[in-house]
């Protein structure tokens, strides 16, 4: 008995340690062929963590969504070659390969870039998580893709429209992508491509008088643009000729990564980018897009009664290529085509026309980079063509033709407490124009031309920093060969940070525009056009409150000499009797002006939660014709704007986002004034104001994910509380009792729209 037990147990003992035996080598054959990834997602730009991030594994591996902190793990990743997938709705859609070692663990740190940007495992990071990209301006804005997205409505794909959404930005046309800033218009403000200011970045009507009804839309696809800024005044003249505001489109670079490929769909248009590095070194990438828009479709039954009819077609491109390590070489190449017709019953003679407008683009840069000092040369050459038709007598009303060749070289350098900045550049341009236009009893020439004109300028600025002050004075200097004329344009900047997140700007300017071609030769010109001048002046507070939120408040004052007007082709009351506005007037130099303000502002930017901005703008634009002593308020001028836009994230999946821009409108620009519900000449120019303006629009997206491919769904609603608003038209006029009809015409009423997004 006591042999039997003692066997027993032995036979137990050998059991229970096969069985452990077996157990630690399945464990062991299981860590073999398995291992782990674990990582924080971040931002890209500001290196903030990324919640609710989806992470997974290519097929049927484990998936997780990041935490507060960013932070994921995966276990049990079968070891070997995996390609790991992270997505969240408003970044870019990251696809990395990594090689999973057997029972290891690997730690990873993913930067997402917003909206469309690239993927790049090596990123410089801000921690500052507001844009200053020219520290010293008290009124800048900076939209980065994410917010581009956002704002460029469905329907339009305009990053345009998107700026139109930004603080101190006035704009009451659904049709145009143009807008006013601090009462100056869209002629005076600067808009530049990749360092390079042009006139031909839009698709639009040219050559129309500028109160003919029309449309426009930035020949830019937002889907290529790592950002946009709006400089509203006070800021360095590197481009000069302009005496009003600054927006500058910064292109993107393509992906060095893999190829890959974006195309989207929605009810008014079609659009594709596709990009990839250049070679098996990496060392540069390609990018092309393309687009198309059907809006016409939408336009002629919203706005039937205005017979209006737009569409237009564009292509980009941008390749770049690291020569050294110290230098690269870019190629930039814009394109676009555009058509508009209006077919308005009982308008004027001139309103029913068909216009076409090409424009094609190229933007060359070489950059050398040393540790303390860069330099850059930059070529550019620009070409538009435009005829607008009357549609009815087939009448050639406009015709022309514009080159635009140009050349600069910019120097940055730190030497000890200062930076030092300079560039030179040297442009040439040359303009046909042919304008007629029915004077009864037929059709007569207008204007007339071809000219050719260069302009040179060179600028320099030292910014000098000593503890919390920064002080940076600059000058410009041009010349423009078509009036002999040369400038000298100071400014200077100041900063104090104050402590307690608390900051001042302040800076003070001489803004100087030649004139035009037409300002100066042909039919309408004078030969003793002298440059424009404006003296702004600015000043502002900003206070942080935490890293994610600011208030600022900045007020201004801007005076102008020389402006522009052509005062004769005004149609007004003269007592009792009617002086006919004539087509042939010539510009006078004859406006002064003053325009001054408050500009609000309230900023969130958080990357898990709420963002955006909710901002008002009060201002006083008057103007003096020195000739007649008339004083009125601006063509432009509008008391009250008020613009405001959200940003949430509720998932990985799903956000949602909302724009309102209101404001008390501006007025209708000629000799009107309004009796009980009729519209009358008057003796008193810019008496009548058009109806407040006012649009909510409200958007959300929402993504899906499979195998390496992510569809985006995205729906709009414009207008949503279907607000009756109007633009001015060109009226008609009865010469008994005077009255005028069709003052204005009204705007897009509520429409839904939706698209959709694939990535591949």
């Amino acid at each position: 008995m006591l042999v039997r037990a003692l066997l027993h147990r032995i036979t137990l003992a050998s059991v229970l340690w096969a069985a452990c035996a077996a157990a630690a080598e399945g464990s062991q054959a299981g860590s073999a062929t398995t291992g782990a990834i674990g990582g924080r997602v971040i931002e890209a730009r500001t290196g903030a963590a990324l919640s609710r991030v989806l992470v997974t594994i290519e097929g049927s591996g484990p998936a997780e969504l990041t935490d507060d902190e960013g932070r994921f793990e995966l276990t049990g990743v079968e070891a070997g070659l995996r390609r790991l997938l992270i997505s969240v709705v408003g970044y870019t859609f990251v696809r990395r390969e990594v090689n999973v070692a057997p029972g290891e663990r690997l730690e990873l740190t993913i930067p997402l870039s917003e909206g469309t940007g690239t993927y790049a495992e090596s990123v410089t990071v801000s921690t500052d998580r507001f844009h200053a990209p020219d520290p010293g301006v008290a009124s800048q804005q900076v939209l980065g893709s994410a917010d581009i997205q956002n704002l460029r409505g469905v329907a339009a794909d305009d990053p345009l429209r998107a700026v139109q959404v930004l603080p101190g930005v006035a704009t009451g046309d659904d049709l145009r992508s143009e807008f006013s800033v601090r009462g100056s218009g869209f002629g005076q403000m600067n808009l530049t491509v990749d360092g390079f200011a042009s006139a031909y970045l839009l698709h639009t009507v040219r050559a129309v008088e500028d109160f003919s009804q029309s449309g426009s839309v930035a020949m830019i696809n937002s889907d290529i643009l790592e950002n946009v800024t709006l400089l509203n005044g006070g800021y360095a003249q590197r481009f000069g000729d302009r005496t009003g505001g600054e927006v500058n489109f910064r292109l993107r670079e393509g992906s060095r990564d893999r190829h890959q490929v974006r195309a989207a769909v929605s009810g008014t248009s079609a659009s594709a980018v596709l990009e990839g590095p250049i070679g098996a070194s990496r060392r540069g990438s390609w990018l092309v897009s393309g687009r198309h828009s059907y809006l016409h479709l939408i336009v002629e039954r919203l706005m039937e009664e205005e017979g209006l009819h737009f569409k237009f077609a564009d292509a980009q491109a941008k390749f770049v290529y690291d020569l050294t390590s110290s230098q690269r070489a870019e190629l930039a190449i814009l394109t676009g085509r555009s058509r508009f017709r209006s077919s308005q019953p009982g308008g004027n003679a001139d309103d029913v026309f068909d216009g076409t407008n090409a424009t094609a683009m190229a933007v060359s840069t070489w950059r050398m980079v040393w540790p303390s000092a860069m330099l850059t040369g930059k070529g550019m050459s620009a070409w538009n063509g435009f005829a607008n038709d009357d549609a009815i007598g087939r009448v050639r009303l406009d015709e022309g033709a514009d080159t635009q060749l140009a050349g600069r070289v910019d120097v940055t350098a730190a030497l000890g407490p200062f930076a030092v900045e300079a560039g030179i550049q040297v442009e040439r341009s040359d303009q046909r124009r042919t304008r007629i236009r029915y004077i009864q009893p037929r059709h007569q020439t207008v204007n007339d031309y071809e000219a050719r004109g260069s302009r040179a300028g060179a600028y320099s600025l030292v910014r000098w920093a000593a503890g919390r002050l920064t002080i940076a004075p600059g000058v410009r200097a041009d010349r423009w060969s078509v009036t002999g004329e040369s400038t000298a344009s100071p400014w200077v900047q100041s900063e104090l940070r104050v402590g307690r997140g608390a900051t001042l700007r302040g800076g003070a300017g001489v803004y100087r525009q030649f004139p035009a071609f037409e300002h100066t030769v042909g039919l309408l010109g004078r030969s003793d056009a002298r440059a424009s001048r404006a003296d702004q002046f600015d000043l502002g507070v900003e206070q942080r409150i935490g890293e994610a939120l600011r208030a600022q408040v900045t007020t201004y004052l801007r005076t102008e000499e020389g402006f522009f007007r052509r005062a004769g082709a005004e149609t007004r009351l003269d007592g009792t009797r009617i002086v006919v506005g004539d087509q042939r007037a010539a510009f006078e130099q004859r406006l002064d002006g003053q325009s001054r303000g408050i500009e609000l502002l309230v900023q969130r930017r958080h990357p898990n939660g709420l963002s955006g901005w909710i901002s008002y703008a009060y201002g006083r634009h008057r103007r003096h014709d020195t000739v007649t002593g008339e004083r009125y308020w601006s063509d432009l001028d509008q008391r009250h704007t008020l613009n405001i836009y959200a940003f949430y994230r509720v998932s990985d999946r799903t956000s949602l986002s909302a724009k309102l821009r209101a404001g008390s409108n501006t007025p209708a620009p000629g000799y009107f004034r309004q009796v009980d519900e009729g519209y009358f000449l008057s003796e008193q120019r810019n008496e009548y104001r058009l109806p407040a303006y006012s649009r909510l629009d409200v958007r959300a997206n929402r993504t899906f994910s499979w195998g390496a491919h992510r569809l985006t769904l995205f729906g709009e609603v414009m207008n949503v509380l279907n607000r009756e608003n109007v633009r001015f038209a060109p009226p008609n006029l009865t010469r008994e009792p005077v009255r005028v009809f069709r003052l204005f015409e009204p705007l897009i009423p509520v429409v839904p729209s939706v698209g959709v997004l694939i990535e591949w």
